[in-house]
């Protein structure tokens, strides 16, 4: 994102609009979210819109690496995506994952948004994916776990959030709350397993 188009995106997100040339403008134009109603545009900070960049690969590839050269503790997520029954791989799916820097910001010089660590992958005929990442930082001066973000579209499923990626044995873990186990290995790269439902209707509001 050049800088002009940077001023265009944070003037749009404060005026709720869709200013000719912003990176919502350009997402919109991506099939997957092209039918979501104004509605949801007007409210693109509150829903997660932001945070998404619209400039996917023509070419996806099953792996991403978001973060080389990052610093942080190196991980790899295997993910896999299912049908809505939950069982039944769904093939050809893309999933667009982004998390904090190590020290907890997503933006560059410690904004907000938009993610610095961003990327796409498009799931295989088992429905898997494999993310290339580091371990998120948790949000300076709150209590919230660290964690990685996931939205899926295509596949034949609308645009859609799924679930956090937490990490277990997070001290800010709520009572309850889902989070994976991650396991370290002898080179020093965590590991951890990732399964998501995708769902018929988005959740876009």
């Amino acid at each position: 994102m050049t800088r002009r188009q940077f001023v265009q995106f944070t003037t749009l997100v404060a005026a709720g609009g869709t200013a000719i040339g912003s990176p919502l403008l350009a997402l919109r134009d991506l099939a997957a979210f092209r039918d979501l109603p104004p509605s949801v545009w007007q409210n693109a900070r509150r829903n997660g819109l932001v945070m998404i960049w619209p400039n996917p690969p023509d070419r996806l590839a099953r792996e991403a690496h978001i973060a080389e050269g990052e610093p942080g503790e190196p991980l790899v997520v295997s993910g896999q995506v299912f049908a809505p029954d939950g069982t039944t791989p769904a093939p050809g799916v893309t999933v667009y994952a982004y998390n904090t820097g190590a020290e907890g910001y997503y933006g560059a010089n410690r904004t907000e948004y938009p993610p610095r660590l961003h990327g796409w992958m498009l799931t295989d005929r088992a429905g898997r994916f494999e993310l290339h990442t580091i371990r998120p930082g948790r949000y300076p001066g709150m209590r919230v776990p660290a964690h990685v973000h996931f939205c899926l579209w295509g596949g034949g499923y609308p645009a859609q959030w799924v679930d956090e990626l937490r990490f277990a044995g997070d001290d800010y873990l709520k009572p309850g709350e889902k989070a994976e186990p991650v396991t370290r290995g002898a080179d020093g790269i965590w590991h951890c397993s990732f399964k998501m439902v995708a769902a018929r209707e988005t959740n876009f509001r």
